[in-house]
């Protein structure tokens, strides 16, 4: 019995290394973008304020069906969803790669963060299935890693293939990468089966991307007409309106697309608060970053690049020692100091100017990735510790649509923030002005901190007597 127990614990942590691997190619293939956006628009002469229509595309693939996959992966299969992320993402890079007009580019960005949708959060699903308290913890850690490692070398890679080979390039390359991604889930995820439904929340998907569409196009009507022009203001309404009709209608379901019931215990509701805080800030400032080098500061997307590795390097390391802490510090403890260090760094980002040195910048990215890291792993082990098992794939995947909805809209905002203190003529001030409002911003977290209960499994003072692994059907 324990050598079939311990096989079977094997061949699971060896398929979310597997996973995770995966995971890491799609996260590599969403982060190639960012440092390419100056030489994309130059493609099709046009002013960096359409960058704020690449990002509304990618940030609405990105987000707005991962509610939809993730109880996909509860009714029928995670590895149906995985399979299908790795197909886009191919048909995604190949269409932003030959796009003969700008639209075009927008609807293959709209397809590649559809792909990311379905694949990013599936380590995190999986580490909710199979791994508890200390396990669970380190499984995080893990994962968070390995989506990170992408993180790392995407900008950099992306930077060099711009400068050498031209834009489209990366695209290319992260079509191959979906191909391959496609192939190791193929030959090495297992078929986990869910309970099969007994209908569909269609009109639950329908209101997730009404939302989505009314929040992320508020930046992109601001951009394009101002804040006084108030033709942002239908799209305000499209996702407040949107979101209490969803709220009704998830409540009168029977098997609702979102666990609503879920998302008033306090385990959800106020982490989402804080990582919308924090994620805002961190997806800013590397969209920003980018047009300050590059516009400002006349540099090349290589140093684009080099300046994003220790923010996401930082971020891998950040994972792992959060996912080993998680069991040694509270969960107080361990996000109130990724609070402080995250504002540190966007903090150090006010008091830019011209002749900022590389140093200056590389140490402030530092504090930004140790900060987004170490709260990682431990916004979602308190998501996960009162999560329903059965409904496991639609607690991660709505808690990671409010990640990336937060990445999303904030590097939207940040974007037309830096473009509306520029168009004062003074750029460097405008990146200034937009750091300290980030700061002020991500600050707001440490109110939310002491509503985060004082003991929760898998974190220090926690009952850790349950601290057990459910592989095959058997505890061990």
């Amino acid at each position: 019995m324990d050598a079939q127990l311990s096989l079977e614990e094997k061949s699971i942590r060896r398929a979310f290394h597997v996973l995770c691997l995966g995971v890491l190619f799609v996260v590599l293939a969403q982060a190639t973008h960012i440092a390419a956006y100056p030489k994309m628009l130059e493609a099709f002469e046009l002013g960096p304020g359409y960058s704020v229509w690449m990002q509304l595309g990618f940030a609405l693939g990105l987000t707005g069906f991962q509610p939809f996959f993730g109880w996909v992966g509860d009714s029928y299969s995670q590895k149906v969803v995985i399979l299908i992320g790795s197909a886009l993402l191919v048909i995604g890079a190949v269409l932003v790669a030959v796009a003969p007009f700008f639209w075009v580019l927008v609807v293959g960005l709209f397809i590649k963060g559809v792909a990311g949708s379905a694949v990013i959060p599936a380590g995190f699903t999986y580490a909710g299935k199979f791994f508890k308290n200390e396990k669970r913890g380190k499984a995080l850690g893990i994962f968070g890693f390995y989506s990170v490692i992408g993180g790392v070398i995407g900008p950099l890679l992306s930077g060099t293939f711009v400068d050498s080979m031209g834009w489209s390039s990366i695209f290319w390359l992260c079509a191959a990468l979906g191909v391959v991604t496609f192939v190791i889930f193929a030959a090495w995820i297992p078929v986990v089966k869910g309970d099969k439904p007994e209908s569909f929340d269609f009109l639950g998907v329908v209101f997730v991307i009404f939302i989505l569409l009314g929040l992320l196009s508020i930046p992109t009507f601001i951009n394009n007409y101002g804040v006084s022009s108030m033709m942002w203001t239908p799209s305000l309404g499209l996702f407040a309106l949107s979101f209490l009709i969803l709220i009704w209608l998830e409540r009168k379901r029977k098997e609702p697309l979102l666990d609503i019931e879920y998302a008033a215990n306090r385990n959800f509701w106020v982490i989402s608060i804080i990582a919308v805080l924090m994620f805002v800030t961190f997806s800013s400032v590397m969209y920003i970053l980018t047009f300050f080098i590059q516009d400002i500061q006349g540099k090349s997307s290589t140093v684009v690049g080099l300046l994003q590795m220790p923010l996401f390097i930082s971020m891998a390391i950040a994972n792992l020692l959060c996912g080993r802490w998680m069991s040694k510090f509270s969960a107080r403890s361990l996000i109130g100091a990724s609070i402080a260090i995250l504002v540190t760094g966007s903090g150090m980002l006010a008091f830019v100017n011209l002749n900022t040195s590389f140093l200056y910048l590389f140490f402030a990215m530092s504090f930004i990735g140790t900060g987004i890291g170490l709260v990682g792993p431990a916004l979602r082990g308190v998501v996960l510790s009162k999560a329903n098992a059965a409904r496991m794939g639609v607690v991660t995947f709505t808690y990671t649509l409010i990640e990336n909805a937060s990445q999303r809209v904030g590097a939207s905002f940040g974007l037309v923030a830096f473009a509306l203190f520029a168009a004062g003529g003074n750029a460097v001030a405008a990146m200034s002005k937009t750091a300290l409002a980030l700061t002020i911003f991500s600050a707001l977290a440490f109110l939310f901190l002491f509503l985060i209960p004082k003991k929760v499994t898998g974190f220090k003072k926690s009952d850790q007597a349950t601290d057990t692994n459910v592989v095959g059907g058997k505890t061990i």
